[in-house]
């Protein structure tokens, strides 16, 4: 089938290819191509003499300040780097939570291998002082704590950069895609795919000197909005020191396990940026996530919630990973005979990786899923968005979800009957506290409850049935949007959601995901005709439906659409 697709999303639609995670082991150096001189050796712990895993080596040029190389210590603590060239070399060891190790200079001569070892302190659960020079920091007073809030979330950042750069390893990847409604943050529908892989990078990001020059945001020709976030390598960067200033965080209530470093783009800033938060664990001072919205927006009504996350985690290999992301991008949705809206369109991922610690803070959630008659329903899908968690209702209906991430969550719930009409059972947005067990119980609606929530009432008349068309990928079977159907009757008929028309054809244009509905105050006494309308404004005739009355009817178009 070819069609012309009708707009259907226009304005700020979103653009995707945003963020990078690359799953990634923790050794380089060892087997890379270059110069022969190597300077290597093994970090243990002073007291224990245990080796210590992920620790960040840098060889720095003697008299500056400047990285030459830098790998993550093994988790036997071995680490091995190869200087590009002869010369005097320091070496800089900092694992988090404990003061930087420096050591004295050295020389490498040609094919030379330098030994050295070096012992660390236990992590003391004290923030270690440091100073760091360039740093804006928005109260003079807070200097001392910015600059060491700074300097270990740094530290994670390059280290997760490393780990991405240096080996790769097999972990389980869950992508997302939701729509959301900006006014409750509820997820109205989602999708989600799931591979084992072996990849480099599941998405990318510009670098930091890239986005500080051409900004975070910008309106593409067709006046469209493209949003791009940063990865670790670009928020680790000189350039997004430079362009931000930092000062402390608020407490956030419920999480007093987390301490946070907010940014802001600096006063004379004039590019589109972004501002957020940068969270580490109050006590270890491990990188947490880092939340963020974007600034300097046109003024639309989802703008305060458009941004994202990403959010990281330490493996048991000393390797860091960006374990999930999201970014919520706007998107204008229109329909003929409807008022348009603005929606957001939330895209992202995460990442189960070998080696992956369990957290302290995790929650969980339980409940029952029942039919609309009150029965238990097995079998149904009950999920949270944007993260690998997802189980299934036993013959019970019942259901519990472990290992939740603490904070606010979209869960909802789906069932093969439900999808059919590319609609959830149940969506709910949950604030789960670290260690907390809750409880969300579920009821599917009945068809006359989704009639009333598909179709508004107009002209004082409340929508009786309701015909729901779903266009999809004839290959993929993947949603498409942006399709016009035309429908038209034998006679005149008002359809309610396109009042003061009265016409024996109509036409509907199909949402993000490829649904579009038609609402009915009775039951039409003939059968409706679909077709789909192609580029040339010829109507290409698919199908006959005849509605009974109190019915929600949905129909899968399969085809091919020419864009």
């Amino acid at each position: 089938m070819n069609a012309a697709p009708a707009t259907a999303l226009r304005s700020a639609a979103w653009r995707a290819g945003v963020l990078v995670v690359v799953l990634s082991s923790a050794i380089a150096g060892l087997s890379r191509p270059g110069g022969a001189q190597v300077v290597r050796g093994r970090i243990t712990e002073v007291a224990s003499s245990n080796p210590v895993a992920g620790v960040l080596v840098s060889l720095l040029q003697s008299g500056t300040d400047s990285s030459v190389a830098t790998v993550l210590s093994t988790a036997a603590g071995a680490y091995a780097i190869r200087a590009p060239a002869t010369g005097r070399y320091r070496v800089a060891a900092k694992r988090i939570g404990v003061r930087r190790y420096m050591s004295a200079p050295f020389e490498l001569r040609v094919g030379e291998t330098f030994q050295l070892d070096v012992s660390l302190d236990a992590i003391a659960l004290e923030l270690p002082e440091v100073a760091v020079p360039g740093l804006c920091i928005t109260r003079a007073r807070d200097v001392p704590r910015v600059s060491s809030l700074w300097d270990e979330a740094r530290t994670a950042l390059q280290a997760t950069e490393v780990s991405q750069r240096d080996r790769l390893f097999a972990a389980d990847l869950s992508r997302h895609a939701a729509e959301v409604d900006p006014a409750s943050m509820r997820v109205l529908f989602d999708w989600r795919s799931e591979a084992r892989v072996l990849v480099e990078q599941p998405f990318i990001s510009l670098s930091g000197d890239s986005l500080s020059r051409l900004g975070y945001w910008h309106r593409a020709q067709d006046d469209s909005l493209v949003f791009t976030a940063p990865d670790a390598r670009a928020l680790a960067s000189n350039a997004f020191m430079r362009d931000h200033c930092f000062s402390l965080a608020g407490p956030v209530r419920g999480r007093p396990d987390l301490v946070g470093l907010r940014f802001q783009p600096a006063r004379e800033r004039r590019r589109p940026d972004i501002t957020g938060t940068i969270w580490l664990d109050a006590t270890t001072f491990e990188l947490r996530y880092l939340s963020f919205r974007y600034t300097q927006l046109p003024p639309i009504p989802p703008a305060a919630h458009i941004g994202g996350e990403v959010h990281f985690a330490l493996l048991a290999t000393g390797a860091w990973i960006v374990e999930r992301w999201f970014i919520r991008m706007p998107q204008f949705a229109v329909q003929p005979g409807l008022d348009p809206r603005w929606l957001l369109r939330e895209e992202g991922g995460s990442v189960t990786a070998d080696g992956q610690r369990p957290t302290a803070s995790a929650a969980r959630l339980s409940g029952i899923v029942r039919d609309s008659t009150g029965r238990g329903l097995p079998g149904a899908g009950v999920r949270a968005v944007g993260t690998s968690r997802q189980v299934t209702s036993d013959s019970a209906g019942a259901y519990r979800l472990d290992g939740l991430p603490p904070g606010p969550l979209s869960i909802v719930v789906h069932t093969d009957g439900y999808d059919a009409h590319a609609l959830l059972v149940a969506s709910r947005r949950v604030d789960l506290q670290p260690g907390d067990s809750s409880r969300f119980d579920v009821r599917a609606p009945a068809g006359r409850d989704i009639i009333a929530d598909l179709c508004p009432r107009q002209l004082g008349q409340r929508p009786r049935s309701a015909l729901r068309l779903i266009m999809v990928d004839s290959a993929t079977a993947a949603p498409i949007p942006d399709v016009r159907f035309r429908f038209s009757m034998q006679r005149d008929y008002v359809p309610t959601n396109q009042p003061g028309e009265r016409s024996t054809v109509w036409d509907r244009v199909t949402d993000s995901r490829g649904a579009t509905t038609v609402c009915l105050t009775a039951a039409p006494a003939f059968p409706i005709d679909i077709a789909v309308v192609g580029a040339d404004e010829t109507p290409v005739p698919v199908m006959q439906v005849q509605l009974a009355g109190n019915e929600l009817l949905t129909r899968i178009v399969s085809g091919r659409v020419n864009r």
